[in-house]
């Protein structure tokens, strides 16, 4: 559609693959908080121990191989 997340929330998505904690900056939403390596972990009880908030970690080490292999990810990369 015509707006991805909402009419007053300006972002490209809810998160980046390619880079965890650059998907939004934003009045409503704030920035994206995802880290994108293991130096920038959030440790935390809440989220059960974070689960949400750390996935752009396995996410970008994901995207980084899947384009490091190159084709479709699911033939490829999703296979491993």
């Amino acid at each position: 559609g015509d707006e991805l997340l909402a009419p007053d929330v300006e972002g490209t998505a809810l998160r980046s693959m390619k880079a965890p904690g650059t998907a939004y900056d934003d009045d409503v939403l704030g920035k994206d908080p995802q880290p994108a390596s293991m130096d920038d972990y959030v440790d935390t009880e809440e989220d059960n121990g974070g689960v949400h908030i750390n996935s752009g970690i396995p996410n970008r080490a994901f995207y980084l191989l899947a384009t490091s292999l190159g084709g479709y990810a699911w033939e490829r990369a999703g296979r491993i």
